[in-house]
């Protein structure tokens, strides 16, 4: 008897273990493992994003990336899943079962759903993408970025086309198959194939053609997803209850060609776009972010977005669009033709209008309603004739200009203009400063008769109004070899130019700060500023991805213009204080359009770059 309760009591010990276990196993996520190759401008913050899991997670994982990634690194990424998952789907309530139906494909399902192809797999424990009919899938209820489901969009740049919730499957046309039977099968109805595809109008449904379906993500609330919509109808309680700011967005953004290659992208590759399309998107996501800022203020703002292209048609086609008309504010095109009519078309509507691009000075005369967010090189040859008359009275000034080159002729005039102008106070009385005149001068000549013109008392400083490298370049080792002659080996030198100067590869930076090197720019972002930090946040948040120069320029016009045009819930600053540059918009001419006036002055000093105070 007592050997036999000892195996009774030792089966039950064991069975209550036995369920215990199997019970704790039910909840504890058991981790597995994928690996990852860093691709070139992937960020540890981006790939967290794109596994979803905790940045925190991913480094305790991999421990060398806190200091940073490199290309062909190989990372570990976790992949946690259940232990003995039911299709009652009681051990995690966010996951949803998805039943195959016939013809679905992991491509068409992770579209319908949302969710990236990869994290299907993942969920699933999928080797390849084969599936057959009635098998049932595991559905995480995940919903980060609706347009942009399935493959990376280069940086993860949000769709403009697309409203929050929506989703774009590019349908190619097969033999037999007809609009109807399209719209069944994506239970999308015909009239909404036909406006999203107008081609069908002129030409109809043709094999291989490759349509444009847009659906409606399953089971998503519009209210709990980032406001992705191309029409943001934003901010209640404003200053503008009576009256919607209208702004309309015209960029380059190839959105059909855009589109094919980033659905046709094979998977766990990185596809390319053209480089304007990008641009374009990344200048979008700026504003965008801009208008949620503006949000807070009480504004009331809507946000249309247009594919200018690069055609004159569809700029044509945009001015009869309603929307378009009613405008009040229009922020691009980028090619020139395009902004050309487009400038015609806000003068006689009265509507501001501001381009990205870096257009000229003179497009703005005539123009009244033109803004222009970059100072010229005219600008800055003007502004740095004022610093240096204020600033190196005591200096031999030099004004050395490319006479193969137009505009630094130019700039060179501008300069000198600026600077004989110049009147300033002296022992209460006004003296006019000597006059300066540009000295022109060809790359390749014979540059010796300027050893005259230099000084052994005073400190020489050499102004350069070219940005051509060439130039540059053979006047730099022209003003070295004159360091080094016999008559002014001791004597001091100082340059000053434009920003390309400072750019320039072609000269060491030994020289650049032997000749303690001198510029004018629109302005250098610092990257380690509390506003580009903010900033970096906002679009992480928002877009899961690190932001671009562009995204940079489309904050600056949008907040920029409306401290302009809309100054009623801004700060009362005179000028705004941008993430690329400052900003402060003078009307250049009575009845033409304004710019930019504010520049900003660097040198080189024991090497580092120093941005020089202004009164």
């Amino acid at each position: 008897m007592g050997i036999k309760n000892l195996t009774y009591s030792f089966l039950s010990f064991f069975l209550v273990v036995f369920f215990v276990t199997n019970l704790i196993a039910q909840d504890k996520p058991n981790a597995k493992f994928t690996y990852h190759t860093v691709s070139k401008g992937e960020t540890s913050y981006g790939i967290a994003k794109k596994y979803q899991i905790d940045l925190n997670e991913f480094f305790n994982y991999n421990p060398s990336a806190s200091n940073g990634l490199s290309k062909g690194d190989t990372l570990k990424i976790p992949i946690k899943t259940f232990v003995n998952q039911t299709i009652d789907n009681e051990i995690d309530s966010s996951i949803k079962i998805h039943k195959v139906l016939p013809g679905e494909t992991l491509w068409s399902i992770a579209k319908v759903y949302g969710i990236r192809l990869p994290t299907i797999k993942a969920y699933n424990k999928l080797s390849t993408n084969e599936l057959s009919e009635s098998q049932l899938l595991l559905i995480p209820n995940i919903q980060s970025d609706t347009s942009n489901m399935v493959q990376p969009l280069f940086k993860h740049v949000d769709h403009p086309m697309l409203k929050k919730c929506d989703t774009l499957i590019i349908h190619k046309v097969k033999k037999k198959e007809t609009l109807y039977s399209i719209s069944k099968k994506y239970s999308v109805g015909l009239d909404q194939i036909i406006k999203n595809n107008p081609i069908l109008n002129e030409f109809g449904l043709k094999k291989d053609q490759e349509l444009k379906i847009i659906l409606r993500i399953k089971d998503c609330i519009e209210d709990s997803v980032e406001n992705k919509n191309d029409s943001l109808d934003l901010f209640l309680g404003s200053i503008y209850d009576q009256k919607t700011l209208r702004i309309s967005l015209v960029l380059p953004f190839f959105t059909n060609k855009s589109d094919s290659i980033i659905v046709n992208c094979p998977e766990n590759t990185n596809c390319t776009i053209d480089k304007i399309s990008e641009n374009s998107f990344q200048i979008y996501n700026g504003v965008k972010i801009a208008l949620r800022d503006l949000k807070e203020l009480g504004y009331n703002l809507e946000l249309n977005v247009f594919d200018s292209k690069y055609d004159t048609n569809t700029i044509k086609e945009i001015f009869q669009d309603t929307l378009f008309k009613s405008s009040n504010l229009i922020i691009g095109p980028l090619y020139s033709k395009n902004i050309k009519m487009m400038r015609v078309f806000s003068k006689n509507s009265h509507i501001p209008m501001i381009s990205p691009y870096n257009i000229p000075s003179q497009a703005l005369f005539n123009y009244p309603d033109l803004f222009k967010i970059q100072p010229s090189r005219s600008t800055q040859s003007k502004e740095m004739a004022i610093y240096i008359k204020n600033s190196k009275d005591d200096y031999n000034i030099l004004l050395l200009s490319d006479v193969e080159d137009n505009k630094s002729k130019v700039y060179g005039n501008i300069f000198s203009d600026a600077f004989n102008d110049t009147i300033y106070l002296i022992k209460d009385s006004l003296k006019e400063v000597d006059s300066i005149l540009p000295t022109l001068l060809k790359r390749g000549d014979d540059w010796s008769h300027l050893l005259d013109k230099l000084s052994k008392k005073k400190s020489n400083l050499i102004i350069i109004t070219s940005n051509q490298v060439p130039f540059l370049t053979y006047a730099f080792n022209k003003i070295i070899e004159f360091s080094n002659s016999q008559e002014h080996y001791k004597s001091d030198f100082e340059i000053f130019g434009f920003e390309d100067i400072y750019r320039i590869k072609t000269i060491d930076v030994i020289y650049k700060n032997k000749f303690n090197l001198h510029f004018v720019s629109k302005g250098i972002p610092d990257l380690n500023s509390n506003r580009i930090a903010e900033f970096k946040d906002k679009y992480r948040d928002f877009l899961s991805a690190e932001p671009t120069k562009y995204s940079y320029l489309g904050y600056d016009i949008v907040k920029s213009i409306f401290m302009k045009i809309y100054p009623d819930k801004l700060n009362s600053e005179s000028y705004y204080q941008g993430l690329l540059n400052d900003v402060f918009y003078n009307r250049i001419d009575l009845g033409s359009g304004s710019e930019n006036s504010l520049v900003n002055f660097y040198r080189i000093e024991d090497y580092n770059l120093i941005q020089i105070p202004q009164d």
